[in-house]
């Protein structure tokens, strides 16, 4: 569908007309990407006041390809319901598709996750899955002005680095934010004047979350009390510190690529030794880093420093960045792990017959192949190994071997790293060390076995073969 058509308006001032919205919708989607692209656009719509703003200048110069996605969080009983069918109502007011979906937010939140922080999570879940279904170019979120100066803050009080007090990016990965040089003010008063209506959340009232006590209680205090241009100083200062964000990000990929070892079921790992040479602002950035290539929350500066703390214990330890990713340490490894690895696999061995020339098995998301041989010699290696051929092959947990002390493997994953036992010779994947381990009398029979393994997540379910 073409663009909409509106009369202009010579009672409307020029900061809210038609011509001048247009000009700058324009330069914000060319600049960010979206503006002349032929693959949909996803459009995060709540129902809210910034959100209907986003549609409604979509729907005016740029209407082709748009998809609206609402997610119901089922926390709000009938006025959750009221703004799916007000947000499916105004889409095809504006001839936009609409895409709606409810879940029960509170039953999906994950151990120690508040409401406000699994609520995002899901919701960003819902879009990025909705997106990828539709082929969608990317996904359009109606932050505003007063978002990002409320993000500074509401970082600034809980602790955090440059990271958190750049303010919000107008593009990062698929998410695109067309409204950020707009108050929520401006965006009201826009509506107001073309008649379009929008829906109150009532959960933005109340002040049992931070957010809310920083955006109704006290930004306005301080632009009364202190200085009413507090909110243009605090984007101005994030606008300035993003420059240090870049730089800082580029820091941590360079730290990160240099130091980043392949260990199975790490969602990311490297050497302890590398962590200890790094002085402590280095450390610092490296970790922030690491949360961020990971995709987890931002930790609070207190919880960055104690986990900086940690890298400096001889001892094995383990500290929860959140309820789906643990870091451990046992030297001569710091390693990022999804708990998922520890409590969702069975470490009961099996026996496995050989039976025909060659074949696959597979254990805890190890993969196995084999094949007879008849070479002279008996080996192992990294991810391969030629073992004698008795018909079967034992497999168990690394916690049942006797001498797995001698093995470098990590103890939090020595109960899903496999041992594979064919008569008297034992072999410990990516563990077990380069050696022959014997001669093999004429004419006798080995099997070759090559193993892979699956690294996996729970949030973002990537598979690597190692």
């Amino acid at each position: 569908m073409g663009k909409m058509e509106i009369a202009p308006r010579p009672d409307i001032p020029f900061k809210y007309s038609l011509a001048r919205l247009e000009k700058e919708f324009v330069r914000t989607g060319n600049a960010q990407g979206w503006m002349h692209t032929d693959t949909p656009l996803l459009l995060a719509v709540s129902g809210g006041s910034d959100s209907v703003a986003m549609l409604w200048l979509f729907s005016l110069f740029r209407n082709k390809n748009l998809v609206v996605a609402h997610l119901d969080h089922g926390i709000r009983g009938e006025e959750g319901k009221g703004d799916a069918s007000f947000v499916a109502s105004l889409s095809a007011r504006f001839g936009v598709r609409c895409i709606c979906e409810s879940l029960p937010v509170p039953s999906l939140l994950q151990k120690g996750e508040s409401l406000e922080d699994g609520a995002r999570r899901i919701r960003y879940r819902f879009l990025e899955e909705t997106a990828k279904e539709e082929g969608a170019w990317g996904i359009g979120v109606a932050h505003t002005s007063d978002d990002s100066a409320e993000t500074f803050l509401h970082n600034l009080f809980r602790g955090t680095g440059v990271r958190g007090l750049s303010g919000i990016p107008e593009k990062r990965g698929p998410v695109f934010r067309p409204l950020l040089k707009y108050s929520r003010e401006f965006l009201r008063e826009l509506l107001r004047l073309y008649g379009i209506p929008w829906r109150e959340d009532s959960t933005n009232e109340d002040t049992a979350y931070l957010r809310n006590r920083i955006r109704n209680m006290l930004i306005p205090l301080v632009e009364r009390e202190i200085n009413s241009s507090a909110r243009k100083h605090i984007l101005g200062a994030a606008g300035d510190l993003a420059f240090f964000r870049g730089q800082e990000e580029k820091m941590q990929e360079s730290l990160l690529n240099l130091a980043s070892v392949s260990l199975p079921f790490c969602s990311y790992a490297c050497p302890l030794p590398f962590l200890r040479r790094l002085d402590a602002e280095t450390t610092a950035v490296f970790l922030r880093g690491a949360g961020r290539a990971l995709g987890l929350k931002a930790l609070a500066r207190e919880r960055t420093e104690k986990l900086a703390e940690l890298l400096n214990k001889d001892d094995p330890w383990c500290f929860q960045w959140q309820s789906s990713m643990y870091v451990f340490s046992s030297f001569p490894f710091v390693t990022w792990v999804d708990p998922v690895i520890l409590n969702g696999l069975d470490p009961s061995g099996i026996t496995v017959p050989l039976e025909g020339i060659q074949g696959t098995f597979e254990w805890n998301n190890w993969q196995f192949s084999w094949k007879r041989e008849k070479p002279a010699e008996v080996s192992v290696g990294w991810m391969q190994a030629v073992l004698p051929c008795t018909g079967e092959i034992q497999l168990f947990s690394l916690s049942e071997m006797q001498n797995h002390r001698d093995t470098w493997a990590l103890p939090w994953g020595r109960h899903i790293f496999p041992v594979l036992r064919s008569g008297s010779f034992e072999w410990v994947p990516f563990w077990g060390r380069r050696s022959p381990a014997g001669v093999i009398p004429s004419g006798e029979e080995v099997v070759r076995i090559q193993s892979r393994v699956l690294h996996i997540t729970a949030e973002k379910g990537k598979e690597y073969g190692l």
